[in-house]
Parts: structure tokens; sequence; C-alpha cells
């Protein structure tokens, strides 16, 4: 019986080897099959779906407002409202679920986290020295509305993902922009104000790695 049961481990052993060695053969002399097949593949795979979250957060009692984000982008506007609207929308990997807004509070501070897919965004293949890869398309963007009643500290935080201010022209802000490699863009006109209260002035400080900054005027 044992005799028996090896004979065929090792009938199996040789049919697993020859399938892959024909399979190796196949690869290795139809080349552009396999590219064509691996197109079709990852062009289904990787191709982003369309996703979209809206959040609503109130802000009595926050005396710092924490925005932050790897690659996200961020666009920020002012309303007239007194509470924090957030609209995340773009594209995301396929079978990639979830909620991608995190929020966290601790004491005085609000934190929201835009959050990224945690699918792979690339495949890379090599076939007889041939590579091939192929990036998702999924890219998502934050749409910020803030109060402008709110006049405490704001924080802006992102590595990659761009940053784009719309100030409203009679607001009064104090801006801190920085950035290590990103560009930096102001186009807000400066006019002295006299008589200004300091309760009246907000407080918005925007720090990136490689995302441009920019600030311009609220239509």
């Amino acid at each position: 019986m044992l005799k028996k049961l090896l004979m065929a481990a090792v009938a199996l052993f040789f049919i697993l080897a020859g399938g892959l060695m024909l399979l190796m053969g196949y690869v290795f002399n139809n080349p552009g099959t396999v590219f064509n097949a691996f197109n079709s593949v990852a062009d289904r795979f990787l191709q982003g779906e369309a996703h979209e979250e809206n959040e609503e957060f109130f802000l009595q009692g926050m005396e710092e407002l924490q925005l932050s984000s790897r690659r996200v982008e961020m666009e920020v506007r002012f309303h007239k409202g007194s509470t924090l609207k957030v609209r995340l929308s773009g594209k995301v990997p396929r079978f990639e679920e979830g909620k991608f807004i995190l929020q966290t509070t601790e004491k005085n501070r609000l934190q929201v986290t835009f959050l990224e897919p945690l699918a792979s965004h690339w495949i890379q293949m090599n076939v007889n020295g041939q590579e091939l890869s192929k990036t998702t398309d999924s890219q998502l963007k934050a749409e910020i509305y803030l109060p402008e009643s709110y006049k405490n500290h704001i924080n802006i935080e992102t590595q990659e993902g761009a940053v784009t201010l719309h100030l409203p022209k009679d607001a009064l802000y104090e801006l801190d922009l920085q950035s290590v490699q990103g560009v930096i863009s102001n186009r807000m006109e400066t006019s002295p104000s006299l008589q200004v209260q300091p309760q009246n002035v907000g407080h918005i400080q925007v720090r990136t790695v490689e995302g441009a900054i920019t600030v311009e005027p609220q239509e």
C-alpha cells in the first residue's frame, strides 16, 4: 500500500513539473499573448470605482481643528453656517470598501483624517526581461467647508496632497504656510486693518512636504 502511494506521489510530481515546464515554455515563446492577458486582468482590477462620503461636525468648544492626509487633495472654503462640512469624492480601487474619513476628538481638539485605500496601487510583471507595470486611476479629493465664525486654530497637513484655500475677501486670517518641496502661491491682496480685535482674527497653518499650497479669494 505504501509503495503504491509513493509511486502515485512521484507520478503526480512529474505531471506537475511537466505542466510547469510547458507553461514556462509557452510564456517564453508567446510573451505578447501573456502581456495582453495581463493588461486585461490588470485593467479590470485597477480600474477605480466611484466613491463619495459626506460628513458634518460640530465645532462648539473646539479650540483647535486638525485636517490631515497623505495624498488626498484638500480644497477649503468657508460658509455662513456653524458646522464643519466635508465631502470626500473620487475613485477607489475595486473591492476596497469602507469609510475614508476618520474623526478623533481629544479634549478641545478635533482631528479629521482623510485616509487612502489599503489595496495596492500598482502591479508589475517581468517576462523574458520585458517589464510591464500598471497603476490604478483611483484618486480622492476632500472638499471642506468651514464656518466663517470659527476663529480658533486651524491646522492643515499633507505629504503629497495639494491644498487650496479659498478665503473670503472681507475675512481676517493669520496665515502660516510651509512646504518642504511644494510650490506656495498666495493670490490674496493684503490691506492694513485698523482697530482689529484679536478674537476676530482666525489662525490657519498649512504644512506640506511635496504638495502645492494655493491661497486665493473665495468667489
